[in-house]
């Protein structure tokens, strides 16, 4: 082997040795060399220096280089050289670059020349850029970053997904930080998928952060009202405990703005004043109060007015009658249907109501005479028939001699009928019998409620009082009310108020006084 040859193999053992063994010193680019002057960084071993600045770079061997080997630097790819410093009978050598050329930037080599041969020291230990440059190719020039806070070598310096140049440049976010308004979502999420402002942590301003909205409650954080009720996702979630992704959490119809702004209803309950009436019914069908569970104040609630009985929930006396709803109904009455009203009395009211009460005793000894008690009385010397008749004429007078207020709320119970003259009463000839003069029974066939009715007013004389119509057929007050409502109706019968009773006649038995003045009596 030649001299040069075992004097390179020399050299490149010792260059392998120091390249593994030697320390780093201050600013140390590589192991074996050293950069001095303007230094940018030092990085995983690699010194970056300006273009524009002058460098020195100290090159360390294992042993000394005579005069005819020379250190030289220059581009990590190819054997050219920018600069070369001769050897000096040192194992140290310094080579100064006092200008890099415009066309040089990049990693570059640090090499010896010895007799034509040339040996690596250290590759991509000095790396050359401009200040202009972006090494990292994230927006921002090399000099930004080197006198900011970002890394010239990292384009994403705070890991969010966005380079530092479009934090810097387009959102004017923090490149350092990955969620710059620290409200929950990283700049990159806000940014690219849920649009919202990633300087602002609310972004919608509807008092719930970003963050919370996204990852929590599930609204929109573009959108302070994500379900267009008419409150604020936050008012939901923290003042109303609605649901702010339902319009109408409680289903009743109403949206939840509409129940707290306008009607001051429950909007996590359907049916606010338990009327069993759900707050979209009382307020847009039946026009009721849904924070009042009886409206109208008459003991029966919305729901019952509405949904059983049938009565006017705004309405404490839906008939107009003069009782309540609720006692009609525990009276037995029925509270949609008034008593038919007494037609207005004539100037000569006085007089009318006499003249009825008059027709009402004759009509009374009439019934009694049908019902057998004539039959029952002689004409005994001792006068007991007269004594009977005059008994009711005394009754009569008595009367007569009440005020007529007062005579219409005394009117006996029951009372008589049409008033006939006992001498116009047919009486059956002598000889006939009974059957012959009345024909058939009229109870041989099964009589109907109406029938009934009718049989008993035929035999009360035409007219009887609602109430002993009750006592006489033994049904419930409501089934007799229903019953009568329904043939007055029909014509079949005529209802006339007497304050809180019912007269109910046959037609043409009414009393001359409850008559229209332009009627004619029968």
């Amino acid at each position: 082997m030649s001299s040069t040859a075992l004097r390179s193999t020399l050299l490149f053992a010792a260059v392998v040795l120091v390249l593994v063994g030697v320390s780093a010193a201050p600013v140390v680019a590589a192991p074996g060399t050293t950069v001095t002057s303007e230094v940018v960084a030092t990085i995983d071993g690699t010194t970056y220096v300006w273009q524009s600045s002058a460098t020195d770079i100290r090159v360390e061997t294992a042993q000394s280089l005579s005069s005819s080997a020379s250190v030289c630097v220059g581009p990590a790819e190819g054997n050219s050289s920018v600069a070369c410093a001769a050897g000096n009978g040192s194992a140290t050598t310094t080579i100064s670059v006092p200008n890099w050329p415009a066309d040089v930037t990049g990693a570059q080599t640090v090499f010896v020349n010895d007799s034509g041969e040339r040996t690596v020291v250290t590759k991509g230990a000095v790396f050359v850029m401009t200040k202009s440059g972006d090494v990292d190719g994230d927006g921002l020039s090399n000099e930004r970053e080197v006198n900011g806070e970002t890394g010239f070598k990292t384009a994403d310096t705070d890991g969010d997904g966005l380079n530092d140049g479009a934090e810097v440049n387009q959102y004017e976010t923090d490149p350092t930080a990955s969620d710059t308004d620290s409200d929950g979502l990283g700049d990159s999420l806000e940014v690219s998928t849920y649009e919202t402002n990633p300087t602002e942590p609310d972004t919608d301003g509807d008092g719930l952060s970003d963050g919370a909205e996204v990852n929590q409650h599930s609204t929109s954080p573009t959108k302070s009202d994500t379900d267009g009720d008419g409150l604020t996702d936050a008012a939901e979630i923290r003042t109303y405990g609605t649901n702010p992704n339902k319009a109408d959490t409680d289903g009743d119809g109403l949206s939840d703005g509409d129940e707290v702004n306008t009607y001051e209803t429950n909007p996590n309950k359907a049916d606010t004043d338990d009327d069993n009436l759900a707050d979209a019914v009382e307020v847009e069908e039946t026009k009721t109060n849904p924070n009042t569970a009886d409206t109208d104040g008459d003991g029966l609630s919305d729901g019952a007015e509405v949904n059983v009985h049938g009565t006017d929930p705004n309405k404490a006396d839906t008939d107009g009658d003069g009782v309540s709803d609720r006692v009609e109904i525990e009276q037995g009455s029925d509270p949609g249907q008034a008593a038919e009203p007494s037609t207005p009395l004539s100037p000569d009211a006085g007089v009318a109501v006499v003249g009825a009460l008059l027709l009402a005793v004759g009509g009374g000894y009439l019934w009694w005479r049908r019902r057998g008690g004539a039959a029952a009385q002689t004409d005994d010397d001792d006068g007991s028939a007269g004594g009977a008749a005059v008994a009711t004429t005394e009754s009569a007078r008595e009367t007569i001699a009440t005020p007529v207020e007062t005579a219409v709320e005394t009117t006996p119970d029951p009372i008589p009928g049409t008033a006939v003259d006992e001498e116009s009463v047919d009486e059956p000839e002598p000889g006939v019998d009974d059957a012959e003069t009345t024909g058939p029974d009229p109870y041989d066939e099964p009589l109907t409620r109406e029938d009934e009715i009718v049989a008993i007013l035929e035999d009360a004389g035409g007219r009887l009082e609602q109430s002993t119509i009750v006592s006489e057929t033994g049904w419930s007050k409501a089934t007799v009310s229903r019953v009568l409502s329904s043939m007055a109706d029909e014509g079949e019968v005529t209802k006339i108020s007497l304050g809180r009773r019912n007269l109910i006649t046959l037609p043409g038995y009414e009393p001359d006084g409850a008559r229209s003045p332009f009627e004619q009596p029968t």
